[in-house]
């Protein structure tokens, strides 16, 4: 079984139809689950199996997400507001069709302030 390939931002550009952020999701803009925009997204088998099942964003967020991208790339790439895509990644990670993985780095103190003290030369 081969792999849809993701699309190319060609297939976004300005000449397409736009469609306003809150068709896309229903009119919502809260979302179910937190998200933030710098997790990682990939898509899980089951999105696979769903893939001409599921609406249009949603499929190409899907097909974005073969390999491992963040919430803030499907954004730039589908052309849609961040918290648009935060809904939509959010209904797709409780239906299974998608994982993510947030990113926990705990912060260098030192660095922090070493940073803080060079602006403070300037």
């Amino acid at each position: 079984m081969s792999r849809p390939e993701p699309p190319t931002p060609e297939t976004f550009g300005p000449s397409k139809l736009r469609i306003p952020p809150y068709a896309v999701t229903g009119g919502r803009t809260r979302v179910d689950v937190d998200i933030p925009f710098e997790a990682l997204v990939r898509t899980t088998d089951r999105g696979r199996e769903h893939l001409r099942l599921v609406g249009f964003e949603r499929r190409d967020i899907l097909r974005l997400a073969e390999s491992p991208i963040a919430v803030a790339e499907i954004s730039a790439h589908l052309r849609l507001p961040i918290g648009a895509i935060r809904v939509l990644v959010g209904d797709l990670s409780v239906e299974g069709h998608v994982q993510t993985k947030a990113m926990t780095v705990k912060a260098d103190t030192a660095l922090l302030e070493r940073v803080r003290d060079g602006l403070r030369r300037l």
